[in-house]
């Protein structure tokens, strides 16, 4: 089930302010790279960078599409982890995070649908398709009740999986996900869980003028501050490819301009995403999409444990998210400080220390 696709060169490499070697292809297309500290990863270049060393990727058909994931340096008979990115991302911006969980753990990254390498929507996709998707990929994957991790969107998916699909998974981890009645900076969450803001608002990214807290928000493609990066989810398919067109090394620049707190890496990998990102061109996309993020009462249906992890918000939008999380049968709600929604991109020591605490209680 399981190829190696490489997807694009690697250019010139320094990481941690040391050199990283780069080798010729490998005959599976991709490039091979080696470093003396981290893995090695491609610096700011115009050139997006390959998958990292030691890293695989492959497809599998699941719920009527091709899924295409990226797989984490194997580690055999360890728990496995499944992540799910949020809406315009694609599965390398768990990079960072995967890197300091993949000793102890075998991580999947999927690409979603309409997403990175994955398969576009389809005219048929209603507000369970994406759910679905996950479940099939893991059976398509022959995992047996993986930990699911999802961000934003795909914390609202693997919310879902977990309520819906209780024998699936063996934990459900959601970072900053809409919570019900919970809205505001901080809160994100409407009627049923979906966004306050427009549904299906960008994951994140550089802040444009409707937005703020460093992320892209709104749903529409309103007049950016000067020298801000628009992005919308929810346009006509013109403009939506228009946003695949923008250069990647300007990307790049503007993630790295706007998110100071980012690892390079993050950028990176951001900026490819936003260049792959397929779009919702049809009514039904869009509805498909944001149906996805309406949890309703999913949250205290979970049965196995659970964790929340919630950008930094003010003390009123704090109680109401930890009103919202009492609902939760086994779970717990921790926020962290100084971060946006990309919160493992904003605090990534501190988004560690907690997976950390809370991983080796999950059975």
């Amino acid at each position: 089930m399981r190829r190696n696709v490489g997807i694009f060169l690697v250019a010139a490499l320094l990481t941690g302010g040391c050199a990283a070697d780069m080798k010729a292809k490998d005959g599976s297309g991709k490039a091979s790279v080696r470093s003396a500290s981290k893995p090695a990863i491609a610096a700011a270049t115009h050139e997006p960078p390959g998958i990292p060393a030691g890293w695989s990727d492959g497809y599998v058909y699941a719920n009527g599409i091709r899924i295409h994931y990226y797989h984490a340096v194997p580690a055999p008979g360890k728990p496995v982890i499944v992540m799910c990115h949020g809406v315009t991302d694609n599965g390398l911006c768990w990079t960072t995070l995967a890197w300091k969980l993949q000793d102890s753990y075998d991580i999947y990254m999927l690409d979603a649908r309409g997403h990175g390498l994955s398969d576009p929507n389809t005219a048929s996709d209603d507000r369970d398709t994406m759910v679905k998707d996950v479940v099939g990929a893991v059976h398509a994957l022959q995992l047996d009740r993986p930990i699911l991790m999802g961000h934003s969107m795909g914390a609202a998916t693997v919310m879902r999986v977990g309520a819906e699909y209780p024998d699936l998974a063996s934990a459900i981890i959601m970072l900053d996900p809409g919570l019900p009645g919970v809205g505001g900076p901080g809160g994100r969450g409407g009627r049923g869980g979906a966004p306050a803001t427009a549904p299906g608002a960008p994951s994140g990214g550089p802040a444009v003028a409707n937005g703020g807290r460093g992320a892209a928000r709104g749903g529409s493609t309103a007049a950016a501050a000067p020298g801000r990066f628009s992005l919308t989810m929810f346009g006509t398919p013109e403009a939506l490819v228009a946003q695949n067109n923008h250069s990647y090394a300007d990307l790049v620049a503007i993630a790295h301009r706007d998110n100071p707190k980012w690892d390079m890496v993050d950028c990176e990998y951001w900026a490819l995403s936003k260049k792959q990102y397929h779009g919702t061109y049809t009514q039904q996309s869009r509805q498909a999409v944001s149906g996805t993020m309406g949890t309703g009462n999913a949250l205290a249906e979970i049965t196995v444990p659970a964790l929340i992890l919630k950008a930094d918000a003010p003390p009123a939008t704090r109680k109401a998210n930890e009103e919202a999380a009492k609902v939760m049968k086994h779970g717990r709600l921790v926020t962290i400080d100084g971060a946006a929604h990309n919160l493992h991109h904003d605090q990534l020591a501190r988004t560690v220390e907690v997976l950390k605490e809370f991983l080796p209680t999950v059975k």
